[in-house]
């Protein structure tokens, strides 16, 4: 008789236990649907809307990785993606102020009109896999792609004078590079501070004609407003100290240069946050006199006015590294050639869907290429 209880209760048990985790995917699914999958905010002129129509990745909803929707696991899980291999050859680019940079190049065809330009962001390369990921959809569309790698992160520096975040000095002697050495035209992409550098390249000066597009994927608009925000809370803080370390660890990587020009390595690895880095070593190497106006000068949203081609900008609203209060709709709305969009969830350079081969992001910037 015991024993017929026991093997009641352990089934009443079971029971419970199977109902429970079917409640919670039931209201967990109720919950993914409502508020995670949804259409992505398009801001555009008017003038454009042929062709932001023809864009169908942009009237469908996104929907983020079932189990990861949210912005802070979706920054971390787009590191473990495993785009598909491709053949690269490393070219070395001489640059100002006895610098050197490398260029993976994707030549699936020779003879190819079309060149892309991939800049990473910060502490990214072109190995990291927002670059590889994007370079394959490119390449299978007959594109020529060079993957920027920025002085100093797969090649030792030559000398303490590295990157800051306004530092387009490299990006125009890549483009410069494939102008001269290759036939056809130019678009240029640049993800987080790649797309900071990218932006603002294209509004600082006059572009040769060849360059015909770009965009820029979690870009920074502001980063006087960035760092305020790194400040806020504890959160915020833990995100703006990860970014001190993979700053550390660039800078020790090169120590040789650093401590020859007299920099305190031991004083440089105790900073905790990306200022005290920038007040200890940018602001010198660079003869910077105040580092908030030179958060403020080096953002891009002083430069998207002048972008005089057609752009992409490629933001979420759950990026936990750029808020969403440092979007700056308005100036994107002022100049006919931005195409923003804003996605409800994607994180930083996340943007992971149910589809393991592609990214929500690769979806839009393949429609961009082909129609806006």
């Amino acid at each position: 008789m015991e024993g017929i209880v026991q093997e009641v209760i352990q089934c009443m048990l079971g029971a419970i236990v199977r109902n429970n985790a079917i409640q919670m995917i039931i209201l967990y699914s109720v919950f993914y649907f409502t508020r995670c999958a949804k259409r992505p905010d398009v801001f555009y002129s008017g003038m454009k809307r042929d062709s932001v129509f023809k864009m169908g990745s942009l009237h469908r909803s996104y929907y983020p990785l079932f189990f990861a929707p949210f912005g802070t696991i979706q920054t971390v899980l787009q590191l473990f993606r495993r785009p598909m291999f491709l053949e690269r050859i490393s070219i070395q680019v001489k640059t100002p102020h006895n610098g050197s940079i490398l260029l993976d190049l994707v030549e699936g065809d020779k003879n190819s009109k079309k060149n892309a330009l991939l800049v990473h962001g910060f502490n990214g390369s072109g190995n990291s896999t927002y670059m590889r990921g994007l370079a394959g959809h490119l390449s299978k569309e007959g594109y020529r792609v060079f993957c920027f790698n920025a002085r100093g992160i797969r090649s030792k520096l030559n000398s303490p004078v590295f990157f800051h975040i306004g530092w387009t000095v490299d990006l125009k002697a890549a483009v410069e590079f494939i102008l001269c050495d290759y036939q056809g035209t130019l678009e240029i992409f640049g993800f987080s501070m790649g797309a900071n550098w990218v932006a603002k390249f294209f509004g600082e000066e006059k572009l040769d004609p060849r360059i015909i597009k770009g965009g820029a994927v979690c870009l920074p608009f502001d980063f006087f407003k960035i760092g305020i925000h790194f400040l806020k809370n504890p959160y915020t803080r833990l995100f703006n100290k990860l970014l001190a370390m993979n700053f550390v660890k660039y800078i020790n990587r090169n120590k040789d240069v650093f401590r020859d020009a007299g920099y305190d390595m031991n004083m440089i690895r105790k900073c905790s946050s990306v200022q005290q880095i920038d007040m200890m070593v940018t602001t010198k190497i660079f003869d910077i006199k105040d580092v908030n106006e030179y958060y403020k000068n080096q953002s891009c949203v002083n430069y998207i006015d002048q972008i005089s081609v057609p752009f992409i900008i490629l933001n979420t609203y759950d990026d936990p590294i750029i808020p969403p209060f440092s979007i700056d709709k308005e100036v994107c709305m002022r100049n006919k050639n931005i195409l923003l969009v804003i996605a409800h969830k994607g994180g930083h350079l996340g943007f992971l869907s149910n589809r393991l081969d592609r990214t929500w992001a690769e979806d839009v910037l393949m429609d961009f290429v082909k129609h806006f």
